[in-house]
């Protein structure tokens, strides 16, 4: 039977106002992009496409996220935070050594021998108190331009590589030259070590120590094995002299555009990105050592003394940190070491809890 005519009209109808609808709704969805100078092999992108996930699917498609990997958008941290003032970019994210560039104090997370141990580190990141003082801070000093949502870490624990001898002392690291990246407190560190501290870009630092350039690096073993510098270095010491914090930065006046409900949505998924670079990190680091081993590379873990003759040479850095950074420094200062004071009381009475 031919169905009315009346009714075809209306099923066009709905159809019609359906799509429309569909059409609107589209259209008001908030584009979200979040950039990332790593590669897909990093635990950045794995947070990244949790994030997506979690945000477009707890906001039923309200906002839509756009991930990009490398030097898509911009190719270094002050290119990025430049693009995210700019409203190009609005998820960035950057190491300590990269976010210096907008609030230089931060420089006094690479202190060396700051952080104590991986429990405490993440606690230290992870505290409530230390990272609404950081978020004023950076507010402040970019004028409400940038917002930090979390703080994580990537690539866990920096420590010396060569291709020369073993480091067992600080005495071993005299004559060296060690690859860093252009921070005055990394490269202080191995000049008062006796080595020549010299900065070279990443993407060389392969050549350079196939060529000679440099000796060695300080790296966490997931970039030296990311990068294949196995193939080229033989000793690896893991004194941990720096814990590489990572923060994840928002564009200020994106997300204060975003309904309240969006923006609870955001910041969770924020923090839930640090939750897994924190847990991402060490199923890495698995198969970075085994690929270390079997190079033939050779690890050695200091003993207690030898940490303590290690540990020695955080105490001037921490002076030369102050002589510079005057009172903001030491605000700074105060409120890291303050948060690493909470994170170590927290973790030993857990521990206690735990070893009754």
């Amino acid at each position: 039977m031919k169905m009315p005519s009346f009714k075809m009209k209306g099923i066009a109808s709905a159809v019609l106002l359906g799509s429309t609808l569909s059409a609107a709704s589209m259209a008001k969805a908030v584009d979200l992009n979040v950039v990332l100078l790593a590669n897909e092999q990093d635990e950045e992108y794995d947070a990244a496409l949790v994030f997506e996930n979690y945000v477009e699917s707890r906001t039923g498609g309200e906002v839509n996220v756009n991930v990009f990997v490398g030097p898509q958008l911009c190719g270094s941290a002050n290119e990025c935070f430049e693009a995210m003032q700019a409203g190009v970019v609005d998820l960035f994210t950057a190491t300590a050594g990269g976010v210096a560039g907008i609030y230089p104090p931060i420089q006094g997370m690479d202190i060396p021998y700051t952080f104590p141990d991986d429990r405490t580190a993440m606690g230290m990141l992870s505290d409530p108190e230390f990272t609404d003082f950081l978020r004023g801070e950076i507010l402040e000093a970019t004028g409400d331009g940038i917002r930090l949502m979390t703080m994580t870490q990537t690539g866990g624990w920096r420590n010396f590589a060569n291709a020369e001898r073993r480091i067992k002392s600080p005495a071993d690291v005299e004559g060296l030259r060690f690859r860093t990246i252009e921070s005055e407190i990394q490269q202080n560190l191995v000049r008062e070590m006796g080595g020549s501290p010299t900065p070279l870009p990443w993407l060389e630092v392969y050549t350079g120590l196939q060529t000679g350039v440099v000796d060695g690096t300080k790296n966490s073993i997931s970039d030296i094995t990311n990068m294949n510098f196995q193939e080229v270095l033989n000793h690896i010491t893991l004194d941990g002299h720096a814990y590489m914090a990572s923060m994840w930065l928002m564009g200020n006046q994106k997300f204060e555009s975003l309904t309240p409900a969006q923006q609870r949505v955001v910041a969770d998924g924020a923090a839930l990105m640090g939750v897994v670079q924190f847990g991402m990190q060490p199923r890495k680091e698995l198969e970075a050592y085994e690929k270390w081993n079997e190079s033939g590379g050779e690890i050695y873990t200091p003993t207690e003394e030898e940490m303590e003759q290690f540990r020695s040479y955080a105490a001037p850095i921490r002076d030369w940190y102050l002589d510079n950074y005057g009172e903001e420094g030491q605000a700074f200062l105060s409120q890291l070491e303050a948060a690493r004071d909470r994170a170590a009381d927290e973790v030993q009475a857990d521990r206690e809890s735990a070893l009754q």
